[in-house]
């Protein structure tokens, strides 16, 4: 989902935080599990207080995700 993720960092930068985790090295897996994340690619999207508001499993269309988010920032 790099690339995904990539488009949405140029595109949307400047509007919310992006955060990468590595699955299996530093603080990954203890994310994994606080987060209770079956498996990689997942996007977790949070709003600004920190609650969970939308959750992606697996590859992903940068289309989609893109209107996704655009749909997140304008309400």
């Amino acid at each position: 989902m790099t690339p995904v993720v990539d488009g949405i960092e140029q595109t949307f930068g400047e509007q919310l935080v992006i955060k990468r985790i590595n699955a299996a090295e530093g603080d990954g897996p203890e994310i994994m599990r606080t987060y209770h994340i079956p498996g990689h690619p997942t996007m977790l999207i949070f709003d600004q207080t920190g609650q969970e508001v939308q959750r992606l499993i697996g590859p992903q269309q940068a289309a989609a995700v893109e209107v996704l988010v655009a749909d997140l920032l304008a309400e």
